[in-house]
């Protein structure tokens, strides 16, 4: 729930979209002051983003009074809870969302029709998101060997408590603060930069993937490598990476789909030097070809859709070659 909040709060792309222009939300006249030019506009900027962590703060702390008052309403007299009943059946709910996303890719396609789209934007969001989810899942696999041995997924470890941040936050102070410090290392406009800047959001998610799958490695087997003298790099080679690929090729899917969505790291820390899917949208949200916009839209669903298609080719075909993975 903190996470949707904190995302609500501080969403540009889809609030320009779809959102009010006049008065805009708060968070989209923060970032149009931010992307000024002028110190004074800049400034303003930034205090409504301080204003968003304290909205963010506010809905905590109400949540949490809302949660205790409730609380002592149920009746404890023999120490369990009953569960509280749903105000939908799930399982309408759960046929009803995929109806959904279907209905919107056929609108899409008949919006589209035989419009093009912009090919830079297309090889940019497609270079980008495989990058930046390789670049994580390597970054993740090699944390969770070597980093931090408290394997809690919510740990109050200082270093695996920052992992979850982004998701926690509003996304346009820590939009702000990449910008600074890209632009203190003349990293700014730079494809470097632009991969970087998703990582913070890339990164998070495969976590929450990787670390489960990674906690239920049986122990014994690596018991096992130890006592026939394998070092511990060999037993990351060989043992937990082999064991973690099915997890691994899921959570590559979804950090590429979180890269292709993201709008302000992309055309902040990139300078608009390098148009992709979702900048293009809402840049022809505005004012433009309601078929290009379809287009650019449509593919921006099919390409996290190639993706996951392929994933789910790749992990079948192991548990076919690889028994044992099954």
């Amino acid at each position: 729930m903190l996470a949707i909040v904190a995302w609500s709060l501080s969403v540009v792309d889809v609030a320009i979209i779809l959102g009010p222009g006049n008065p805009p939300t708060l968070a989209v006249i923060s970032w149009q002051w931010l992307t000024q030019g002028d110190a004074d506009q800049q400034t303003k900027g930034a205090l409504a983003s301080l204003l968003l962590m304290l909205l963010l703060a506010a809905y905590v702390l109400l949540g949490y009074l809302l949660w205790r008052g409730w609380r002592r309403t149920i009746p404890r007299v023999d120490g369990v809870r009953k569960p509280a009943t749903p105000l939908l059946p799930s399982n309408t709910l759960a046929s009803f969302l995929p109806l959904t996303g279907v209905l919107c890719v056929v609108l899409l396609a008949i919006l589209a029709d035989q419009s093009t789209i912009n090919s830079q934007a297309l090889i940019n969001s497609l270079t980008m998101g495989l990058v930046a989810a390789f670049i994580a899942l390597l970054l993740l696999l090699l944390w969770l060997e070597w980093g931090p041995q408290r394997r809690q997924l919510w740990s109050t470890d200082p270093p695996q408590h920052r992992l979850w941040l982004p998701i926690l936050l509003p996304a346009l102070p820590l939009v702000a603060g990449q910008y600074t410090l890209a632009l203190w290392l003349n990293l700014d406009g730079s494809w470097t930069a632009v991969v970087w800047g998703h990582l913070l959001w890339v990164m998070p998610w495969m976590l929450f993937i990787l670390q489960p799958a990674w906690q239920r490695i049986d122990s014994r087997l690596i018991l096992i490598a130890q006592t026939l003298g394998w070092s511990r790099a060999k037993i990351f080679f060989y043992v937990k990476c082999p064991l973690m690929l099915r997890p691994a090729l899921i959570a590559f899917a979804v950090g590429f789909s979180v890269s292709i969505a993201q709008y302000m790291p992309t055309l902040w820390l990139g300078a608009g030097r390098f148009p992709t899917l979702t900048t293009e949208a809402v840049a022809l949200s505005s004012g433009g070809s309601n078929g290009i916009l379809a287009a650019q839209a449509l593919w921006q669903l099919l390409l996290p859709l190639i993706i996951f298609a392929l994933t789910a080719l790749v992990v079948k075909w192991v548990g076919y070659v690889r028994q044992g993975l099954r």
